[in-house]
């Protein structure tokens, strides 16, 4: 976007006063092969549609983008603005990742170009279309591609395209520039479970969560990289005995390991030394090894946010191989920040929810001060700021906030990022699935993602997660 020109008139008055230049917007790549036609807005006002990929935005810009033709369209994602975006960079989640670009392969003009993205227009702007796209929960696209008038791509295509979309960025995006200098900092590894390997979904349950010796599916560890060592101080540790957390894997007291023992890794601790680029913390690839008898079929994501400074690593499994001895539907992800930043999330204030349900959609105004929910006006484009207006408390529909506290006013990343059961009074047990994904220095301008789900478990053991109502919350002071 140009800036406006300023009248002479205007110029001739204020003189000799000196005016700021406005500042440039940066050039930005949306790239699972450089995607074209994806709608674009940032929170400094910028809009437009992706061309091979790129997009405009200004340092510090929180970006959104949408499948369709302005913002009533699917969201499919709300991030930071940075230089290259990826499916992978998107979400937290697993397989979201990967069901983002089984989507977007699916909705390729030009299937037969492997080397770009064209999105279908038309098809997009298609209101019957877009109402197909609402019911989705990427993370479990294959429940709902019957009710897609387009045919969906299969996970070993998204994941073969998700490699070759890892090497047009690694010869074109290559820089020894350093994005993120982890020494001397104290970091915190949180490790959410979602899928064992037989692919039952792992679930916390809040009727026992203040139970001291109950075991969730979420993992803690803490560190600091030094020019000699990594220390690690005492936390509940990272191992697991299927979904959830083993207790003796806790870690009661501070241990030094050199830091030669830890040269071959990737991520954080492999360039903590000497400074991390972008091509250290993010990256894509399939794992197929025997891993000391026990096979590793899977996808490993890495992505790292300079502007949230959040490194994130997911993991999936790819299904059985003959040589494996169990489903391999594993899910795991990884969370590593500064202590202070992903342990205090600002979850107070104002919120614009809107639900999904079948073609219904409605939206709901929402004050969140400590432990309490408050509910304002429905269906208005904007929430008022009086407080005087959210008058109804409906904390007893919002038990699955598990992280609101009257004491502390603050969340951590893991509790927006698991898969909770929750006992509403009078009612039967309810599922819900948190997804959050930092956006903005303060890592408040996220899309808050909740899904209201049905889990069923079948015949033969594996189980059926249905989701009945998607709800994107936004805060909007």
């Amino acid at each position: 976007m140009k800036p406006t020109p300023f009248p002479l008139l205007a110029l001739s008055l204020l003189s000799p006063v000196t005016l700021a230049k406005a500042p440039q917007p940066q050039i930005g790549y949306f790239i699972d092969s450089p995607v074209t036609g994806l709608y674009y807005e940032t929170s400094s006002n910028l809009t437009g549609y992706t061309q091979k990929g790129a997009f405009n935005y200004h340092p510090g810009d929180v970006v959104s983008f949408y499948l369709g033709k302005d913002n009533s369209a699917y969201l499919l994602t709300k991030l930071s603005g940075q230089t290259v975006i990826t499916p992978t960079l998107s979400t937290t989640m697993p397989s979201r990742s990967i069901n983002m670009t089984r989507l977007l392969l699916s909705l390729d003009e030009t299937p037969e170009d492997q080397t770009e993205i064209e999105l279908m227009g038309e098809m997009l702007a298609d209101p019957a279309f877009q109402e197909q796209l609402r019911t989705l929960d990427l993370n479990l696209l294959d429940s709902l591609k019957d009710k897609l008038d387009v045919e969906l791509v299969s996970v070993e295509k998204a994941v073969a395209h998700l490699n070759q979309s890892e090497q047009f960025i690694k010869q074109h995006f290559t820089s020894d520039d350093v994005i993120y200098s982890p020494l001397n900092r104290r970091l915190t590894n949180i490790q959410i479970k979602k899928r064992d390997n037989d692919g039952h979904y792992c679930i916390l349950d809040l009727r026992y969560i203040h139970r001291p010796r109950y075991n969730t599916p979420i993992g803690e560890m803490h560190y600091m990289i030094t020019p000699s060592d990594i220390v690690q101080y005492p936390s509940i540790g990272d191992r697991y005995h299927g979904c959830y957390l083993d207790p003796e894997g806790a870690l009661a007291n501070i241990i030094k390991e050199p830091i030669g023992n830890f040269s071959d890794l990737q991520g954080l601790v492999g360039c903590g030394i000497k400074g991390c680029t972008r091509n250290d913390l993010n990256g894509f690839l399939v794992d197929n090894y025997d891993d000391e008898g026990d096979w590793k079929y899977r996808t490993l994501a890495l992505n790292f946010d300079p502007t949230t400074q959040l490194f994130m690593e997911k993991v999936q499994g790819l299904g059985p191989l003959p040589h494996i001895r169990h489903e391999n539907q594993s899910e795991m992800m990884w969370f590593t920040y500064p202590q202070e930043k992903g342990h205090q999330i600002d979850y107070e204030g104002i919120w614009k929810a809107t639900t999904f349900k079948g073609t219904d959609i409605h939206d709901t105004c929402l004050l969140v001060e400590k432990d309490r929910v408050w509910q304002g006006p429905k269906d208005t484009e904007t929430c008022p700021d009086d407080r005087q207006a959210y008058a109804q408390n409906v904390t007893a529909d919002y038990g699955d906030m598990w992280w609101l506290n009257a004491k502390e006013q603050k969340a951590k990343l893991g509790q927006m990022n698991v898969t909770v059961r929750w006992y509403p009074q009078d009612q039967p047990p309810k599922l819900t699935t948190w997804e959050y994904l930092p956006a903005g220095e303060n890592w408040d301008q996220g899309m808050l993602y909740r899904y209201e789900q049905t889990l069923t478990r079948l015949a033969d053991g594996s189980e059926n997660l249905q989701t009945n109502t998607i709800t994107e919350l936004a805060k909007q002071i």
